[in-house]
């Protein structure tokens, strides 16, 4: 077996770090949106890429796209959130073949809501995730104290 080189290494692990610090981001944002909106995260992740393509409505296809899922999850994600009241499906009038899905007022609003829940959910993990030493040293690099991005930081 060929040995990786040190590039390739130090790519290995800021990917695993990388992955690590997703995973522990997501289960608190999970547990929050579950337990104050009564959403879980993948749900909100739909009803927040339909809010913010700006139409709130997309053909499912493209908003599995968006979302990073497959039909079938979106499929039992659209299920849940149009049993929710949250969004609507309708056959697509360009093409018959495709479905529309579109949130409702009640998805809007839940989204509003959901955007100061998830702010300081993020927040939360990320203090969280600065005690833990291997998460730590890649928000040290990620997420400037300020809490300003680099690229917007003047003092940078």
């Amino acid at each position: 077996m060929e040995r990786v080189s040190g590039r390739q290494d130090e790519d290995v692990r800021l990917w695993f770090q990388i992955s690590r610090l997703s995973n522990h981001v997501s289960q608190i944002l999970d547990r929050r949106l579950t337990r104050q909106l009564g959403v879980c995260l993948s749900d909100f992740v739909a009803i927040m890429t339909l809010e913010q393509s700006g139409l709130g409505s997309m053909r499912m296809q493209e908003l599995s796209e968006a979302v990073g899922v497959g039909q079938s999850t979106l499929s039992r994600i659209a299920l849940r959130l149009e049993r929710s009241g949250l969004v609507t499906r309708r056959t697509s009038e360009h093409d018959r073949r495709g479905t529309q899905i579109e949130l409702t007022d009640q998805g809007r609003a839940l989204v509003a809501e959901g955007g100061a829940v998830l702010a300081d959910s993020l927040n939360s993990a990320f203090e969280l995730a600065a005690h833990l030493p291997d998460m730590a040293q890649l928000l040290v690099r990620i997420r400037p104290a300020d809490g300003l991005p680099a690229e917007r930081n003047p003092s940078a």
